[in-house]
């Protein structure tokens, strides 16, 4: 199962060219909403596959 540390998740939003404010605009949630759920080691699953099924934003 995919779970990356804060930092892992952070350097993965980084790798694929993801801010904060527009991975909240594309999952619908606020910037806010966002840095919790980067910054919590213990965060749902589903953030986890949301991350790792993201494209590349220059892709799109």
């Amino acid at each position: 199962m995919y779970k990356p540390s804060r930092e892992q998740f952070k350097a993965e939003m980084k790798r694929k060219g993801w801010s904060r404010n527009a991975l909240a605009e594309r999952w619908g949630k606020s910037e806010t909403w966002i840095s919790k759920i980067v910054n919590d080691d213990a965060r749902a699953q589903q953030w986890n596959d949301a991350l790792s099924g993201l494209p590349d934003k220059n892709e799109l």
